[in-house]
């Protein structure tokens, strides 16, 4: 047997790291050193049926973890390495006789607390502690650092919820809530309904200002903003989930539906606007109350100016008093004025003395043209169903169409002839979707009997 470097029990002052090293002190040294030769210096001559002297192997993966220690998490530091030995070693010292280590225990337990009120460094990532393939990840459920430093990620047991916090002005429920990040191009206040402005290629974002006054495109609205954002700065905007920390009082109730205000930079309505301004739900308030208390689930309804998204209505320039038709030729529904579709309008007569074109609103027309035939250009018939034309010959020229469009009063092939060379003859037009068709030819040399 080894022979025994006797050493007395280290006296409790005695530290069992030197503060100037780092390393186990001399003392402590030789007292493990002295246990060492005890258990027979490796070689197993003393059994362990009469000294043990530590417990079983702690496997590499598991990890102590102070979880009171600000952004603390599972780590593999010098430190904790440190106090796992220390524990082995204490495990150790407890199977031996009562007078010998009693002692030597408390003193360890004091040092082992003493390191574990150390900051540990973040371990960063979960590979960093091999485990790759976790079953699950189990929460605090009140966490002391949540909801106060950006990049966190934990759990609500208040509301059963997993948050993400982003920032110290935004905590994104997940699930419940979703964000459009811009750039402002002019300051928002939180609870400000924003409108898309543009787009910063060099960011990648789009930019937003508060909703200005009189917004026609409803495409534009983005939601309600969750934060303050300086101009020129970046920030969230909510298009689905509940802005809390608003004043919606007074004027507003629970359960109130909101729309964008038509005559309030940024601002909400519970009355829906009248045409011609858009018609743009933007959510419904949750809590009616002053201050920060008050909150909005937002959830962007629906709106749509006539012929804005419709893809079977396609409009030209609008005027006062269009109509509105269908042209089953192209599958859509097209603007047109009253005189195209409505037999006998067009107002008073007009008189033409070259070479014309049927303008819109034009129904009755008068060939003043002297010298020579006059050529007119009928409007096109497929998008003039039901409009009625009336020429009358003033001179004794030919009227005729520009186009092969007109069908005679007898029937037959379409051809150019609408009004004879006689002056007072008269004609009406009546257009069937393909051609203009002759329903009524009054020659002026026609006596006519009652």
């Amino acid at each position: 047997m080894a022979q025994i470097n006797s050493t007395q029990i280290t006296p409790t002052r005695v530290p069992l790291t030197d503060p100037q090293t780092g390393m186990i002190s001399r003392e402590w040294y030789r007292f493990f050193l002295n246990l060492f030769t005890l258990v027979g210096s490796g070689s197993n001559e003393i059994s362990l049926e009469e000294i043990q002297y530590g417990p079983p192997a702690i496997p590499a993966d598991v990890y102590t973890v102070d979880p009171n220690a600000p952004g603390n998490g599972p780590t593999d530091s010098p430190i904790l390495s440190q106090i796992t030995e220390m524990e082995k070693q204490i495990q150790g010292l407890q199977e031996l006789p009562e007078s010998l280590c009693a002692e030597t225990s408390a003193e360890m337990e004091k040092q082992i607390q003493g390191l574990q009120s150390v900051t540990q460094p973040q371990l960063g990532t979960l590979s960093a502690v091999n485990q790759d393939f976790v079953q699950y990840l189990g929460f605090d459920t009140a966490p002391p650092w949540m909801g106060t430093k950006g990049g966190q990620f934990w759990y609500d047991s208040t509301t059963g919820q997993l948050n993400i916090q982003q920032g110290a002005n935004v905590t994104q429920q997940i699930g419940e809530e979703t964000f459009t990040y811009v750039r402002a191009s002019d300051a928002i206040t939180e609870g400000q309904i924003v409108a898309r402005t543009g787009t910063d290629g060099t960011s990648g974002y789009v930019k937003a200002a508060p909703a200005p006054i009189g917004t026609t495109d409803p495409d534009l609205i983005l939601g309600i903003a969750t934060e303050n954002i300086a101009k020129n700065s970046y920030g969230r905007i909510t298009w689905f989930g509940v802005v809390h920390g608003l004043s919606t009082s007074p004027g507003f109730a629970d359960g109130d539906d909101l729309f964008y205000d038509p005559t309030v930079v940024g601002g909400y309505t519970k009355t829906k606007p009248s045409a011609p301004n858009i018609k743009m739900q933007i959510g419904t308030i949750i809590k009616a109350a002053g201050g920060t208390n008050g909150s909005i689930q937002v959830k962007l309804g629906s709106s749509s100016a006539l012929g804005g998204t419709d893809s079977n209505v396609q409009f030209g320039t609008l005027a006062n008093g269009d109509l509105i038709q269908y042209n089953s030729a192209a599958q859509y529904w097209t603007n047109v004025t009253p005189s195209s579709v409505i037999a006998g309008a067009g107002g008073a007569p007009v008189t033409k003395t070259a070479n014309f074109t049927v303008a819109n609103g034009e129904t009755w027309i008068i060939n003043n043209k002297s010298g020579s035939s006059c050529t007119v250009t009928l409007p096109t018939a497929s998008t003039n169903v039901g409009r009625t034309l009336y020429f009358q010959n003033y001179q004794a020229q030919t009227l005729v169409s520009a186009s092969s469009n007109v069908v005679p009063i007898a029937d037959g092939a379409a051809g150019t002839a609408i009004l004879a060379a006689v002056a007072g003859d008269t004609c009406t037009l009546v257009s069937d979707g393909t051609n203009w068709i002759m329903m009524q030819y009054v020659p002026n040399n026609v006596l006519l009997l009652e």
